[in-house]
């Protein structure tokens, strides 16, 4: 019996009920979580349809080990509201139709009117996140998905935010820690948001640094860096 074989099978079966439940006929969407990435990116896989390349088996058990983390995550805080009797959003659907946007937020706490999205991360990351690298680099794509969210409750509720914030899960020794968001952020999206929409308005988005891609690095780890056929690196994860 091929136990791996069987477990990569698991995750691929899970991959496939997952897209069906959250985004079959719901394609032409753009993704809160794909805030502040490449325009090209989102206009294959958004406008043309174009599927992705799919990741290595290695990744997606990576990717499997984060949604248990959230999971676990947001059942410890469903729990403490049922038990405490307050009011939260989990796995709350948003959709914000102007930016032509849909989501699934992670946790709002609406009676401390706080809002969390979970990160999943290895140890480098973490400590450049941290801090205990001195080589920060600045998590801009989570900000600005933070960001849409926090526009979308705002919107909703009538009310501005007293929190946003990330929270970080190491994959490697378990650690955590929170960062809050800036409120700057919240413009800082809705100008990419539009941006984007202004692009897609002519058509496929041309080569340009800062939006598509937004960073050099982005090519590198993109699934659909055969099907563009330009941009910068090599392809090569």
């Amino acid at each position: 019996m091929n136990i791996i074989d069987i477990y990569d099978k698991f995750i691929d079966n899970k991959r496939k009920q997952n897209e069906k439940t959250r985004y079959k006929g719901q394609e032409k969407w753009f993704h809160a979580s794909a805030a502040g990435t490449c325009a090209r990116k989102q206009y294959y896989k958004h406008v043309e349809l174009v599927p992705e390349k799919p990741f290595p088996k290695d990744v997606m058990r990576l990717f499997r080990l984060g949604n248990v983390v959230h999971d676990d995550i947001q059942g410890a805080i469903d729990e403490f509201a049922i038990n405490e009797k307050v009011k939260v959003f989990i796995e709350k659907e948003i959709k914000i139709p102007e930016w032509n946007v849909r989501g699934f937020l992670d946790m709002v706490i609406v009676d401390d009117n706080e809002l969390y999205d979970i990160k999943t991360c290895n140890t480098r990351k973490y400590k450049i996140l941290s801090g205990k690298l001195n080589m920060y680099n600045e998590p801009r794509n989570y900000y600005l998905q933070v960001a849409t969210y926090s526009y979308w409750y705002e919107k909703e509720q009538g009310k501005q935010l007293d929190k946003m914030a990330l929270l970080f899960y190491n994959k490697d020794n378990s650690e955590m820690m929170e960062m809050e968001v800036r409120r700057s952020h919240i413009g800082e999206a809705k100008a990419y948001w539009k941006a984007v929409g202004k692009e897609f308005a002519f058509g496929l988005p041309e080569v340009a640094l800062g939006l598509s891609p937004m960073k050099k690095w982005e090519c590198n780890y993109c699934n659909y860096f055969d099907h563009c056929g330009e941009g910068f690196g090599d392809g090569k994860r």
